[in-house]
């Protein structure tokens, strides 16, 4: 159920081969240990991905495939859970970083002020050292929290589907 489950919303090597901006990945895409769904590459790959998506600003669905595949991970999970940033949750991620920095390096947790007509990438860049701890340290808490719950949630699963069986068979 869990395999199945999975199986559904990942991508086929084959679909991705023929794929143009892809078929230069031709041989890569054949090894069969990165479209592995088990529970180990599952969340190998997620937590990759999230690390990535959580502390990388840009291109983090290569950086993340290319560790997932040096790690053995499931390739498509991790780069999926790059997804994690995007325009819409990266205001929210670089605003929790700031505070985690700053929290973790004892400072004021009041974000710096700057002038209105200063653009957004010198605000950011104003932020510093906070932000670049507190993105390291919600990367690492992300990941790990991804890779225990995903194999928490595998196993849940498993038992659940054996105690069904058992169920039947006890009728």
């Amino acid at each position: 159920m869990t395999q199945r489950f999975v199986r559904r919303w990942l991508p086929d090597p084959a679909s991705l081969r023929a794929r143009r901006g892809l078929r230069w990945l031709g041989p890569l895409l054949d090894r069969p240990w990165l479209w592995h769904v088990n529970r180990r590459a599952i969340a190998r790959g997620l937590a990759i991905g999230m690390f990535f998506g959580l502390l990388v600003p840009f291109g983090q669905a290569l950086v993340a495939g290319a560790v997932a595949v040096g790690l053995r991970a499931n390739l498509p999970a991790a780069v999926l859970a790059t997804f994690v940033s995007n325009p819409l949750t990266t205001p929210a991620i670089i605003f929790a970083a700031y505070h985690a920095g700053s929290a973790v390096l004892d400072e004021g947790t009041a974000l710096p002020t700057s002038s209105e007509d200063v653009g957004w990438i010198e605000k950011i860049g104003e932020m510093g050292e906070p932000l670049l701890v507190g993105l390291a340290f919600l990367a690492v808490a992300g990941a790990t929290l991804t890779y225990v719950g995903v194999q928490l949630a595998w196993r849940v699963g498993v038992l659940w589907r054996m105690a069904g069986r058992r169920g039947r068979t006890s009728k």
